[in-house]
């Protein structure tokens, strides 16, 4: 094709924010897509409002794993943090008003997988927790993602999933289930 290059001196930052907004979505979508969030007859506008709210928060907290490793007590904390704030912020729009411990962990845990998976932040210290990864831990009766909002069921996830593991990371380990069972 001939003649004239493009200008390209602001596609680096064009082309992230543009990535970035796609990778936040699907965290969200997957966060939401099999657990009942909304209060009965929210409005999209309000529904739209609670996802632009998540959206901020989650950007504001990964921004906390680009400098280095994060202790699993912190990312704990931050995870805690998500729900609590996104709850307060948000409560009219959630059931029962509360944005749920396990909600919380599959958005951040997902998003931060993306970023990482895209060389973004270091490898993080968990992994996103759904039902096939619950599924393959050593737990008896393990509460359902969807529904929990104990931080002590998110860290019998995470003890399990550690042991399930071995000495892989929590992250390898899960990317490596994703690519073997190969979830659409």
């Amino acid at each position: 094709m001939g003649g004239v290059s493009p200008d390209t001196s602001d596609r680096p930052t064009a082309c992230w924010v543009f990535v970035r907004d796609q990778v936040l979505t699907a965290p969200i979508g997957a966060a939401f897509a099999r657990a009942r969030i909304y209060q009965p007859g929210v409005t999209e506008e309000d529904a739209g409002r609670l996802r632009g709210f998540l959206r901020q928060q989650l950007l504001e907290i990964a921004a906390r794993y680009e400098a280095g490793s994060t202790s699993d007590d912190d990312h704990v904390a931050y995870i805690c943090e998500l729900a609590e704030t996104v709850s307060k912020e948000c409560g009219d729009v959630l059931l029962e008003g509360r944005f749920r411990i396990g909600i919380a962990q599959k958005a951040l845990n997902l998003y931060l997988k993306y970023l990482w998976c895209l060389g973004r932040i270091p490898e993080p210290p968990h992994c996103p927790f759904d039902g096939v990864v619950i599924s393959r831990l050593p737990l008896k009766s393990p509460a359902a993602w969807t529904r929990t909002d104990s931080v002590d069921d998110y860290c019998a996830w995470v003890r399990a999933a550690k042991k399930a593991a071995g000495s892989q990371s929590l992250a390898r380990w899960e990317l490596e289930l994703w690519n073997r069972i190969g979830r659409p």
